[in-house]
């Protein structure tokens, strides 16, 4: 009987398919890489969106499950453009201590002074986070000063306050809040200051305008984007070879398994032959 590789068998045959695979995912995970990290969903929608008006392909996967934070993978040959795109968009965002940010966590017991400062740190922050929520608003520093009490009891001075704001201007070149509007809204956000004690400075930043998103084309009846027409068209082919080597391997473990039983068949019936006994003579 003769002996016969055992690379046909279905463990050989899953451990090729494995390989495979692998070498997809490979190939797949060094076309993309990681520009962003620890972003909330928010954060990264909104970096997606600009990246796409630019006509970069980026999409967002989680990056902590327990921390809820998100990364943001872009093609390789794109990194560059996207950190010029995302530092001439101020994103993300630089992080703001807001009200929640800042009580609640920390130390439970602290000086007047601090309690002071951390107050007007987390106001101070949610008076930016309200400025860069209009849209147009690209970034927004706020500086609130309330006066302090004298030894008697008598508040010295008035409180003021300054805003420094970078905003995009729309197609008629204005910006999406004027002064005045803006003395208000920290006006009132703020006891006891008035709307002109409020020193507003705003700047225009001119960005780059939207390019076509996407350069379509068609790879059969699937139409992608054109810089993705090469990785597509790449593994497809490795795909089509992969299932018709599988294809050989099967019909060939078939044909093999076929020609094991007809030899096995043979040798069951030279063994039945060799033990039945002779017949007695009359």
């Amino acid at each position: 009987m003769k002996n016969y590789a055992i690379c046909g068998s279905p463990s050989a045959i899953r451990r090729w398919g494995l390989g495979w695979g692998l070498l997809l995912g490979l190939l797949a995970y060094g076309c993309q890489t990681a520009v962003l990290h620890g972003l909330s969903e928010q954060e990264a929608n909104q970096v997606i969106a600009v990246l796409q008006q630019q006509g970069i392909i980026a999409t967002k996967q989680i990056d902590n499950p327990e921390a809820n934070t998100w990364k943001v993978t872009v093609p390789r040959r794109d990194a560059v453009k996207v950190w010029g795109v995302l530092q001439e968009y101020r994103l993300p965002s630089p992080p703001v201590r807001r009200f929640q940010d800042v009580f609640g966590k920390g130390k439970l017991v602290v000086t007047p002074m601090e309690q002071k400062a951390l107050f007007l740190e987390a106001l101070q922050g949610e008076i930016a986070h309200t400025l860069e929520s209009v849209a147009g608003v690209i970034s927004a520093r706020v500086h609130v000063v309330i006066p302090e009490p004298d030894i008697t009891g008598q508040v010295q001075g008035e409180a003021k306050a300054s805003v420094m704001m970078e905003y995009r201007p729309d197609p008629a070149g204005q910006a999406p809040l004027r002064p005045d509007e803006v003395q208000r809204l920290v006006a009132n956000a703020v006891q006891g200051l008035k709307p002109e004690s409020v020193a507003v400075v705003m700047k225009p930043i001119q960005m780059a305008p939207p390019q076509q998103t996407y350069d379509m084309a068609s790879f059969g009846p699937i139409v992608v984007a054109r810089p993705s027409l090469g990785t597509l068209k790449l593994a497809t082919v490795l795909i089509v070879l992969g299932l018709l080597s599988m294809g050989g391997l099967l019909f060939w473990q078939g044909r093999l398994m076929a020609q094991l039983r007809g030899e096995l068949a043979a040798t069951q019936r030279q063994l039945r032959a060799i033990q039945k006994p002779p017949k007695q003579a009359a």
